[in-house]
């Protein structure tokens, strides 16, 4: 196993040990699952793609691979110690320590110039965390992404009914990664237009 696998293994075993509540898995997420994520987002987005819970750069890294330029990416996190992991693995990468929850905060510290969002990629384990975390989270998410953007969600409760809390979007895709350990579900939705 290579070295930076055993580095990710080890770290998020600690993290997981340490802080178990925001953890959506007890694993990290698999080349499987990370991939077809990956692959439901274009090479050449329009604008920035921002992911939630970047952990230990899985999905961070099938994005890169995806063809998405670097200085597109923003990587969320809220642990310090995965943060480091992140900036070690990639040192290119914008990685945001903080919550998910002051994301327009995050967006405005990390670039200058107000961006385009076009993707929103999140790892996020909504049916764990509180309602109203996710309802904060949930509503910054729909803030910062733009008139025509995503939210790519995926969750390991395989049913098809999506967290109540989504009520705000429509879902566009559903999928499921069964070669992930344990099985989820991702799915694609678009911010509902609101009369003006």
């Amino acid at each position: 196993m290579p070295l930076e696998a055993v580095t990710s293994l080890v770290t998020f075993g600690t993290e997981l040990l340490n802080n178990p509540r925001p953890m959506g898995s007890a694993v990290p997420s698999s080349r499987f699952l990370a991939r077809r994520i990956a692959r439901l987002l274009p090479k050449s987005p329009r604008g920035h793609v921002i992911e939630l819970g970047a952990g230990t750069g899985a999905i961070t890294a099938a994005l890169i691979n995806r063809g998405i330029p670097l200085d597109r990416i923003l990587s969320v996190e809220r642990s310090e110690t995965m943060v480091r992991l992140l900036k070690r693995r990639f040192p290119l990468l914008n990685v945001a320590l903080g919550d998910a929850a002051e994301l327009r905060s995050l967006l405005a510290a990390v670039f200058k110039d107000q961006i385009e969002v076009s993707y929103v990629v999140s790892s996020l384990p909504l049916r764990s965390l509180p309602e109203k975390v996710v309802t904060n989270i949930l509503r910054e998410v729909e803030l910062v992404l733009h008139k025509d953007g995503k939210l790519l969600q995926y969750t390991y409760d395989l049913r098809k009914t999506p967290h109540p809390a989504l009520s705000d979007f429509k879902r566009r895709y559903t999928t499921v990664v069964w070669a992930n350990f344990p099985p989820a579900r991702v799915d694609v939705f678009q911010k509902i237009s609101k009369p003006t």
